[in-house]
């Protein structure tokens, strides 16, 4: 035997026995690892782990850091990146995260240290017509040995978890989209189903026809394609499916301009394994062109959709803002729980949306369980918010140009809930916008059209609301005094963890909402935390911060928090089995490298 397969058996050796103290220590504490990402395949964002809880967080102290490299790409006319907002995954104690500009990272949970990472190069991605310019990963997924990634090109990237190498690509899902005259980025994480990948893409205002594709998970061959617009130009009897839903037929819908584009399936998705239903939501039209070009309710934009995730075939849809012109489509998550309702328990839907509602779905029909939940301040100028058939559907934004519009552009409900126990803990901005006009670039070229930004006038800061989904009513509220944009809310230990833009974390116990301990962190808050436990047996709070170009590239970091080794029922610390196992392996080393040392002597000897 060589010695360089000595040395494999050695390292293979030291492995099994690492994962299996590893494993060992995880079945002991429970809920070890973080693979979805909002937790688990419901996106409730709950982590059922107590080890740090209500009565120690505000012990946490800091473990590590890990400064992540600034933006090594300048790529002419690529909007700049908004910093890190890749909740990290947790799993067999390896941290996943990805960067903006499309690195995938793996680190020790223990130390921090980089186990592996792969860079896709974005060098590459100007040549690509399709492609938005848009820096930007906001989840990934881990799923039976394999971590996925979507590159902002569009194209699927599969690998081996512990190795980093590529298993697959599935390139340029967003490539030839049938009756797309527009443009997209990559930005989510895949979901699976049977033997099935489920892929969209991005495209806010960049024109793209909103798309959600399906791939053999062993070929990668398309299975089947959905569609949440029609092409550019238009399609006739484009509301045939109107029975399925809440809205009444409306003869051309979209009408027939080339404009046409947008309702992208931009946020997370949720299948019900025992239905094969999946379920997701539908962004807003682009918003650039005058809407009076596009009469109609626009279906399926602004819409939680259920789809038959075998064929793709739509099951029912309910679309929460018909004719959108305030960009108030359902925010970046969408939930599957039950509640009791009046007694009765049901299986159901959750989806918040921007314009400060919160829709709760019956998951079989559509139809809503009680009337849409509203929070945060009083809205205005927003004329189509859970309107229904009341909905102006030939309204242009021409007559709310100058007006002050709420929630605006980066108002209402964005990021992804928390669910417990039949509690939702959802966050709103409430942030203003003002609709001005102008020349704007549109599919590549100029066209006189709607500018909606932000009013820096109005007061911006962020609110968190405690809801309870069997009735609707709110249990408490929290204030905090910065916008809150990037960051899943997210409870464990019956504490609720929320990050601002300011880069605060804050900590709050679940039943009251009082402030246990807050963090600053130093950095833009843009991706949620997570929960898991390190190789060293301890529960660990992970928390990614900063990383964006803006006003200039600036390094990320991924903190890891634990407890002190003496806290109660902080589990830091190592272990008697740890140290054993620690103690097994030493050995094992000494004994293999004698037997090659005397291996070696032996040949010499010859």
């Amino acid at each position: 035997m060589s010695h360089g397969r000595h040395l494999v058996l050695v390292v293979t050796m030291i492995l099994v026995l690492s994962q299996s103290s590893y494993e060992r220590t995880s079945a002991q504490s429970g809920n070890a690892d973080w693979p979805y990402p909002a937790y688990d395949s419901s996106n409730t964002n709950f982590n059922p782990q107590t080890l740090i809880n209500s009565n120690n967080v505000a012990q946490l102290q800091l473990s590590w850091v890990y400064q992540v490299p600034v933006n090594p790409f300048h790529i002419a006319g690529a909007a700049p990146a908004l910093g890190i907002e890749t909740t990290p995954l947790v799993v067999n104690g390896i941290v996943y995260f990805a960067t903006p500009y499309n690195r995938l990272i793996a680190l020790n949970s223990a130390t921090g240290g980089v186990v592996w990472y792969y860079q896709v190069n974005m060098s590459e991605f100007s040549s690509k017509p399709w492609w938005a310019s848009a820096y930007i990963v906001s989840s990934i997924l881990y799923n039976n040995g394999t971590i996925y990634m979507m590159a902002s090109d569009t194209s699927l990237y599969a690998f081996e978890a512990v190795s980093g190498q590529v298993k697959f690509v599935i390139p340029d899902t967003g490539k030839n989209i049938p009756g797309n005259t527009g443009y997209y980025y990559g930005e989510k994480a895949p979901l699976i189903y049977k033997n099935l990948l489920i892929v969209r893409g991005s495209t806010t205002d960049y024109g793209g026809r909103g798309y959600v594709a399906a791939y053999d998970l062993s070929t990668q061959k398309l299975v089947w394609s959905w569609y949440s617009v029609p092409p550019a130009g238009g399609q006739p009897n484009w509301d045939n499916n109107s029975s399925l839903g809440n809205v009444q037929a409306y003869q051309s819908d979209w009408g027939t301009t080339n404009y046409i584009g947008g309702g992208a399936a931009w946020g997370l998705m949720v299948v019900d394994n025992s239905t094969g239903v999946l379920y997701f939501s539908t962004g807003h039209p682009s918003g650039l062109y005058d809407a009076s070009l596009r009469p109609g309710p626009n279906l399926y934009s602004d819409s939680v959709i259920a789809l038959d995730a075998a064929t793709g075939k739509m099951i029912w849809y309910y679309q929460i803002n018909s004719h959108d012109v305030t960009e108030h489509e359902g925010g970046w998550s969408i939930s599957l729980v039950q509640v009791n309702v009046g007694g009765t328990t049901k299986k159901v839907i959750v989806q918040a949306a921007k314009s400060n509602y919160v829709y709760v779905l019956d998951a079989a029909s559509g139809k809503p369980v009680y009337d849409p939940i509203k929070i945060g301040p009083p809205s205005s100028n927003s004329p189509n918010d859970n309107a229904g058939s009341s909905s102006n559907l030939t309204l242009s934004q021409r007559v709310m140009v100058g007006k002050r519009i709420c929630p605006g552009p980066d108002g209402g409900v964005e990021m992804s809930p928390a669910i417990h126990d039949g509690t939702l803990f959802v966050v709103t901005q409430n942030a203003c916008g003002l609709m001005t006009t102008g020349p704007v670039t549109y599919k590549g070229q100029t066209i006189d059209g709607y500018i909606y930004n932000g009013d820096p006038s109005a007061p911006q800061n962020s609110t968190l609301y405690a809801i309870s989904l069997s009735n609707g009513q709110r249990n408490w509220k929290f204030e905090m005094p910065f916008r809150y944009q990037g960051s899943s809310a997210v409870v464990s230990g019956g504490v609720v963890y929320v990050t601002d833009r300011s880069g605060v974390l804050y900590a709050l116990d679940e039943q009251s909402g009082k402030v246990l301990k807050s963090i600053n962190l130093g950095g833009l808050g843009a991706a949620g935390i997570s929960f898991g436990e390190t190789l060293r047996g301890e529960e660990a709070l992970f928390v990614p911060a900063g990383g964006g170009d803006i006003p200039s590239p600036t390094p990320g970091v991924v903190i890891a928090f634990t407890l002190p080794s003496n806290t109660t029922g902080g589990g830091g610390g190592i272990g008697i089995q740890e140290i054993t196992s620690i103690a097994l392996g030493v050995v094992v080393v000494i004994m293999a490298l004698y037997i090659i040392a005397k291996r070696g002597a032996r040949r010499s000897a010859v």
